[in-house]
C-alpha cells in the first residue's frame, strides 16, 4: 500500500516522523506482519535504507541462520524492525506420477502434466486480434472454471482420455502429498540467499557496521552478509567522494601554483580547506544531520568556496611586498583592507543558503544537509582564515626572507 502525504505546507509532520508512529501502531496488531518504509527511489523495489542479503550453500541451514540473525538484530532497537523475505513453511502439494501405471493406461507423463497445468493454471492456445489495425492482441487461455480446484481432493475430478478413448482418473496413475517448502528460492551470486530489510534510527554507516559485526560473531564459514540497495551504494559513494575530494585538492593546488608562481604559497592558501571541513562536520553534528551523499557534496563545494578568502589575503600581501614592504608590514596593511571583502563574500554565501539550512521549502530533506555543511564550513573558515592564514604566512615567508638574507 502506498500512502501519499499532503503537501508540506498543510502538515507539521515529516515522513521520518510518521514512519515510527506507524511502526508502533502496526506492532499492536497481533499476528500481522506489517511495517512502514519510505517510498523506494526505484519502482518495484522496497524503500528501506538498510538492505542486505545472507548467502550460503544450503537452503535449510540458511533459513536457520537467517532466523537466528533476525532475532539477534531485532534485539537492537536502533535498527528498527527487521523484515526478511525468506519463507520456508509455505504449504505445497507435491505431484508424484506413477510411470508404470501411466504407461499401462495408455498415457504419457506429458499428457498428465499438460492436463494438470491446463486445468489448474491455464495454457495459452491462441492469439486474438480485437479489431484489425488497432494493434491490440490478446492471449486466449484455456483453464477450468474459477473455484473448481480449491482442495487437494478436487484433483481427483480430473479425467484423462487415453489413446483408446477410455477415461482414466488422475489419482489412479499419480499421487499427491502435502508438504512445506520455500515460497521463493532466492539466489545471490549463484548461492542461496535471503534478503533483510530495516529502517534504522542511527546513521546508515553505523547501522552497516553494526550488522556486519553481529553477523561476523554468529555466522559459520560459508555464510556471509552482503550489503545491497542504499547501503551498498553508500559504500561506493564514500570511495567516489574520497577520490573526488583528493582530485579537487590536487587541481586546486595546481591552479594556485600557476597563479602565484610558487609551490609554498598555494599550501598557505589551502589551509582554509581543513578549517572549513572541521566547521562543516561540526555543523552537521550540531544540527543532527548525517554525513550522506548531499552533505559530502557540500564538503567538496567548500574546497572551491573557501579558497577565495585566503587568495584575497595572500594576493594583496604579495602586492604590498612587491612595493617594498616587509612581510609583517605587508600583512598589517593587507589584512584590514581585505577584511571587508572577505566578510561580504562569505556572508553572501551564508545568507543565500540560510533558508535551505533551516529546512524551509519542499525537498529540504535533501537540500538541508548540503546547506548546513556549506554554511558551517564558511563560518569556521572565514573566522579562522583571518587569523591562521596571516600567522602561517608570516612564519613561512619570514623564514624564507631570513634564509635569503
Amino acid at each position: 500500500m502506498v500512502v501519499r502525504m499532503v503537501p508540506r505546507g498543510e502538515r507539521t509532520l515529516k515522513q521520518q516522523d510518521v514512519i515510527p508512529m506507524l511502526r508502533q501502531e502496526f506492532a499492536q496488531i497481533a499476528g500481522a506482519r506489517a511495517f512502514a518504509a519510505p517510498y523506494p527511489m526505484v519502482q518495484g523495489a522496497r524503500g528501506e535504507p538498510l538492505q542486505f542479503v545472507l548467502t550460503g550453500p544450503n537452503l535449510n541451514e540458511l533459513g536457520q541462520h537467517a532466523q537466528a540473525l533476525q532475532r539477534k538484530l531485532a534485539a537492537l532497537p536502533q535498527l528498527g524492525r527487521i523484515d526478511t523475505d525468506l519463507q520456508l513453511d509455505l504449504p505445497q502439494l507435491v505431484f508424484s506420477p506413477d510411470r508404470l501405471r501411466i504407461a499401462d493406461a495408455g498415457l504419457t507423463t506429458q499428457d498428465v502434466a499438460l492436463a494438470i497445468n491446463m486445468l489448474t493454471g491455464g495454457v495459452d492456445i491462441a492469439k486474438f486480434n480485437d479489431e484489425p489495425g488497432d494493434g491490440q492482441r490478446y492471449d486466449v487461455r484455456v483453464k477450468a472454471v474459477e473455484g473448481s480446484f480449491t482442495q487437494p481432493a478436487d484433483l481427483s475430478k480430473i479425467y484423462l482420455r487415453n489413446k483408446a478413448g477410455e477415461m482414466v482418473r488422475l489419482d489412479s496413475v499419480a499421487s499427491f502429498r502435502e508438504t512445506l517448502g520455500p515460497a521463493v528460492v532466492g539466489r545471490f551470486d549463484l548461492q542461496y540467499a535471503t534478503t533483510f530489510f530495516a529502517t534504522p534510527t542511527l546513521p546508515l554507516a553505523e547501522a552497516v557496521e553494526l550488522v556486519k559485526a553481529t553477523a561476523a560473531e554468529m555466522l559459520p564459514t560459508g555464510y556471509q552478509v552482503r550489503m545491497i540497495g542504499q547501503a551498498e551504494e553508500f559504500g561506493k559513494t564514500q570511495k567516489y567522494m574520497s577520490f573526488t575530494f583528493l582530485l579537487a585538492m590536487t587541481l586546486l593546488y595546481m591552479v594556485l601554483a600557476s597563479q602565484f608562481n610558487s609551490f609554498l604559497q598555494p599550501a598557505i592558501v589551502m589551509l582554509a580547506q581543513p578549517l572549513a571541513i572541521v566547521g562543516g562536520v561540526a555543523a552537521l553534528w550540531a544540527s543532527g544531520q548525517t554525513l550522506n551523499i548531499y552533505s559530502m557534496i557540500g564538503l567538496v563545494l567548500l574546497i572551491g568556496l573557501v579558497a577565495k578568502n585566503s587568495i584575497l589575503l595572500v594576493d594583496l600581501t604579495n602586492q604590498r611586498r612587491g612595493e617594498g614592504l616587509k612581510v609583517d608590514a605587508a600583512l598589517r596593511d593587507a589584512c584590514p583592507t581585505r577584511m571587508r571583502p572577505v566578510l561580504m563574500t562569505s556572508m553572501t554565501v551564508i545568507l543565500a543558503l540560510a533558508p535551505a539550512a533551516l529546512g524551509f521549502g519542499a525537498g529540504s530533506e535533501t537540500n538541508q544537509p548540503l546547506a548546513v555543511a556549506v554554511v558551517g564550513g564558511m563560518i569556521s573558515s572565514t573566522l579562522l582564515t583571518l587569523v591562521v592564514v596571516p600567522a602561517v604566512y608570516s612564519l613561512l615567508e619570514g623564514w624564507r626572507e631570513k634564509r635569503r638574507g
